[in-house]
């Protein structure tokens, strides 16, 4: 039993941080209908332009140094060496503060630069001039959350996303109505266009700030209360030998630089594409400025935030994976990491595939639920790029894999190619295919399929790993397009009836049936079985309860 207990602590911890990610995401959704209804497609377009840069700089101060000092206090707590943990969180603090202070003030003061010279939409530098400070914040956030992953717990951070994810949709909403109406105020006055969309978007941007704030505030409290048995802990250490912290400088740097660099190539492609899209639209096809951030607003705002919902379970899997798989390496368990490996990946695609199915086959109802005056072009890009959450997922989980197995430089070379042949399909497709916003989408899925059978080669010949397919891939997808018929014909039929323009019980019905109907065809086709169910938080109970129903 304890055995089967510590084979199943990462998908306990992930499943932990995947609730509390879904609750952000969900969160995050019903924010950005108001924002969005409030400052339009235009101004989210100015919202997503500023985010992109930021979202680079982020990686530079927020990803890759608190990956690092989770994956090596989980490694040093292994071994009992717990002054040696608490000086890589010193230290990664120390940098973090340094680090997060460059990028945030680089943002500050370069915004003019970036979002006029760089993305030729000079008006989304209000929005993020806010996110400089933000940056340096959610440095300093991230070592904390970096540290408590690995000690073993998702709680504080599960909890403190929560929080900035509360805090972030009141801000937004309400700073964005204020801003807003003082730039249309401008507007008026000087005969000027966009100012309102403009300050709206930094309105926006201000609440992510705010939100960043008040985690880190609670994280500092809980921090506060953790630090006696931090300092029990380091009474009981006995090994006396401590790393110097120029040598914990340069763990971390080899450890979190190839993270670092992986992720901004990830990430980086959005800002690609932002920069060549609107200089193809604009300067080949002649098309507005304020309708080039519109389209883009609708993929970004729209579009991708959809298809991120299921991705943050793959992503709170992938943080619990690589303390977790980096304690099993550092004690020579290579067995238990390839049965970690398995599990991960089939719990991903059970989780992944069907997301996308419902993603597509309910993309109108969804988007009509959610936002105002939806376009063919809205829908078209869920109903037929839905795919991604699948790809973004697997990618997600397989680049944390190797990075756990100590192969951090692959997912950056993988990531490289990756974003190559993506940049090749973007430019052709939107310029000589005429493909508009759906090229983007084309190439958005191209880059994330190509890592993940790069990534899934390299896993094979490091470990020597075989992929399971059919519990992992053929019976999810049969599942998921049962599940996707009867869910179609149900959200068609109850629209028949009450009337289209009554979106909400459709959906949410449809929703609840679809997501019952796929659990029992799971169990029915012997998907998942006792074993995997156990491995759950409240597994126990859940065996139970299905015992009791005679579905095991």
């Amino acid at each position: 039993m304890g055995k089967k207990k510590k084979r199943s602590n990462f998908i306990v911890q992930g499943s932990i941080l995947a609730i509390a990610s879904i609750i952000v995401r969900l969160i995050g959704l019903v924010y950005r209908i108001p924002l969005t209804n409030v400052i339009g497609d235009e101004g989210m377009g100015y919202y997503s332009y500023a985010y992109e840069p930021y979202a680079v700089m982020l990686l530079l101060s927020y990803h890759g140094l608190p990956t690092a000092v989770s994956k090596l206090v989980a490694e040093k707590n292994g071994e009992n060496r717990y002054r040696s943990s608490y000086r890589v969180f010193k230290t990664g603090m120390l940098l973090a503060v340094v680090i997060g202070a460059i990028t945030g003030a680089f943002l500050w003061f370069g915004a003019d630069f970036i979002a006029g010279t760089l993305n030729h939409q000079p008006m989304s530098s209000y929005a993020l001039k806010v996110l400089g400070p933000t940056v340096f914040i959610l440095s300093i956030m991230g070592i904390l959350r970096g540290y408590f992953q690995g000690t073993g717990t998702m709680v504080p951070t599960a909890v403190s996303q929560i929080l900035e994810a509360v805090v972030n949709a009141i801000i937004s909403i309400v700073a964005a109505k204020i801003l807003f109406l003082e730039g249309k105020k401008f507007d008026l006055v000087t005969g000027t266009k966009s100012f309102a969309e403009a300050y709206g978007a930094a309105g926006g941007t201000l609440g992510t700030c705010i939100g960043a704030l008040a985690a880190l505030l609670f994280l500092l409290f809980v921090y506060s209360i953790y630090k006696k048995i931090i300092k029990r802990q380091i009474r009981r250490d006995r090994i006396r030998e401590i790393e110097s912290y120029g040598r914990i400088i340069r763990i971390l740097f080899w450890i979190s630089a190839p993270i670092v660099l992986s992720s901004i190539i990830m990430n980086i492609g959005t800002s690609i594409d932002a920069a060549i899209f609107s200089r193809i639209m604009q300067g080949h096809f002649k098309i507005p400025e304020a309708q080039v951030a519109a389209n883009w607003g609708i993929f970004t705002n729209k579009y991708k935030i959809l298809i991120m919902v299921p991705v943050a379970i793959a992503t709170a899997l992938a943080t619990s994976i690589v303390p977790d798989f980096s304690e099993d390496m550092a004690a020579g368990n290579q067995g238990h990491v390839v049965n970690k490996i398995g599990y991960a990946i089939r719990f991903t695609m059970i989780v992944s595939i069907p997301c996308a199915v419902g993603l597509s086959v309910l993309a109108s109802p969804v988007l009509n639920l959610l936002f105002k005056n939806i376009q063919i072009t809205d829908i078209n890009l869920l109903r037929y790029g839905s795919i991604a959450a699948v790809v973004y997922s697997l990618s997600t989980v397989t680049n944390a894999i190797l990075q756990g197995i100590n192969q951090v430089n692959r997912p950056v070379i993988h990531a490289g190619v990756g974003l190559v042949l993506h940049i090749i399909l973007l430019a052709l497709s939107v310029r000589f295919l005429h493909a508009d916003i759906y090229g983007v989408m084309a190439a958005y899925i191209l880059f994330a399929l190509i890592i993940c059978i790069l990534n899934a080669l390299e896993i094979r010949r490091i470990l020597g790993y075989r992929q399971e397919i059919i519990r992992t891939f053929l019976l999810p997808t049969v599942c998921s397009a049962i599940m996707g018929v009867i869910v179609f014909g149900i959200s068609f039929g109850i629209q028949k009836l009450m009337g289209e323009e009554k979106l909400f019980f459709p959906v949410i019905i449809s929703i609840l049936i679809g997501a019952i109907l796929y659990g029992i065809l799971l169990l029915v086709l012997k998907c998942v079985n006792e074993n995997d169910l156990y491995s759950l938080p409240k597994g126990e109970r859940l065996v139970a309860f299905l015992q009791k129903i005679h579905l095991l």
